[in-house]
């Protein structure tokens, strides 16, 4: 699989946005804009996570797709409050 990440706004504690293209075997699969919003929460803060995909040619495996966002999150989760 290779994945192309292109960051089209980064704004220190507040916003990141970006676009990314998924290839597997050199087949263009899907193709996503992702933005995480952080705002301010009691003595915390907010991640906010949208992402709209698109997937091409019959490869639809949003499912998957969801899990491993999913993941990833609870990871980072994790990290954060150590």
């Amino acid at each position: 699989t290779t994945v192309t990440i292109t960051f089209t706004q980064l704004v220190p504690e507040q916003r990141l946005i970006y676009c990314y293209d998924m290839r597997l075997d050199q087949v263009h699969i899907s193709a996503s804009l992702a933005t995480i919003v952080l705002t301010p929460a009691g003595a915390g803060t907010r991640l906010t996570f949208t992402e709209q995909a698109v997937f091409l040619d019959g490869y639809d495996d949003s499912g998957s797709r969801e899990r491993g966002t999913r993941i990833l999150l609870e990871q980072l989760g994790g990290e954060l409050q150590r």
